[in-house]
């Protein structure tokens, strides 16, 4: 790791001046650390010989990498179970552009770039911490309360002529203020609607394929849900529900194949493992998906046939 990246807390920065780039953690158990980029290629992951090692139940060991290609920084997803996002879409290799949120298991981290000047100060660096970001905000409008305060207590209220600079007029610094404070809140609603659009875009994504019996799609997409937004209910009930609902569809099938494999119906009960295998397509390491593939393999024997002639069966080995 030592060599790859440098490991900082949120707001300190590289000793020697330069441009660096960094992954700033949003989320998970290193929130609040920097990532600070130096090796060409950085993997990301709960490993022991990872760059950057997050402990996250949904992160693969070696779950993605972050190539330095010329002057880009380039995302690549290494196989890993749940997949890699940028910011909301699924990808499976993609350019990094400053301020991206790279979603990797549940763990969120942002891409920044920071400048450090000669007298080891960060001279230009990105916001990363939402919070703070709220406490800078309210800092220069604290100011402009007390200067609205001040104009007030010392107007002496009596009419003057309008204040002009070569015939046009000049704006006061009550309107400054007005004018800055209203930008600040237009730009806080813009950015708050943009995060209701996407957390309802995936929520109806999640919903349709709950309706439609996709439930390990479901469980992915309420997941999502709930990085954006932790205690959103709605999605908290959804993915509760979903998991319920999978659990129950696997336990209702494996019933039907054992009744079907009793009465010596090999083709019925292969259809019920096959529909376990559908369920469960995404986790192959789930114990009831090889308890079904096992149990295919075992029926194929059974009724004469070739280990894998199964449609399911060849089905997955494709994919």
């Amino acid at each position: 790791m030592a060599k790859n990246v440098l490991v900082l807390k949120h707001f300190e920065s590289p000793k020697e001046a330069g441009t660096y780039f960094r992954l700033v953690t949003l989320t998970g158990s290193t929130k609040g650390e920097s990532f600070v980029l130096l090796g060409n290629r950085i993997v990301i992951g709960r490993g022991d010989k990872t760059d950057v090692k997050i402990n996250d139940a949904k992160a693969s060991r070696e779950h993605c990498e972050i190539t330095k290609v010329g002057d880009t920084w380039v995302a690549t997803d290494l196989g890993s179970q749940n997949g890699v996002m940028i910011n909301d879409k699924k990808i499976t290799q993609q350019a990094l552009a400053e301020g991206d949120k790279l979603i990797v298991g549940q763990t969120v981290f942002k891409f920044a770039k920071v400048e450090v000047s000669s007298k080891n100060k960060v001279i230009k660096e990105s916001n990363d911490d939402p919070e703070e970001e709220g406490k800078k905000t309210a800092i220069p409008f604290l100011i402009l309360v007390v200067i609205f305060l001040a104009l007030f207590l010392f107007d002496d209220f009596s009419p003057k002529p309008e204040q002009r600079m070569n015939g046009v007029a000049r704006t006061t610094p009550i309107e400054m203020a007005a004018s800055e404070d209203s930008a600040i809140r237009k730009r806080r609603l813009n950015e708050d609607k943009q995060l209701k659009e996407k957390l309802n875009a995936i929520f109806q994504r999640g919903l349709r394929e709950y309706r439609e019996g996709n439930y390990y799609r479901a469980i992915h997409e309420f997941n999502l849900a709930l990085i954006i937004s932790p205690q959103d209910s709605q999605a908290e009930f959804y993915l509760r529900k979903s998991k319920e609902r999978l659990d129950d569809s696997i336990r209702q099938e494996i019933q039907k194949a054992q009744r079907d494999e009793s009465s010596l119906k090999y083709k019925s009960a292969i259809v019920s493992y096959c529909s376990i295998i559908r369920l469960l397509y995404n986790v192959p390491e789930d114990q009831r998906y090889k308890d079904a593939e096992k149990k295919i393999k075992d029926l194929e024997l059974k009724q004469g046939l070739e280990e894998g002639e199964t449609s399911c069966l060849k089905k997955q080995r494709t994919n």
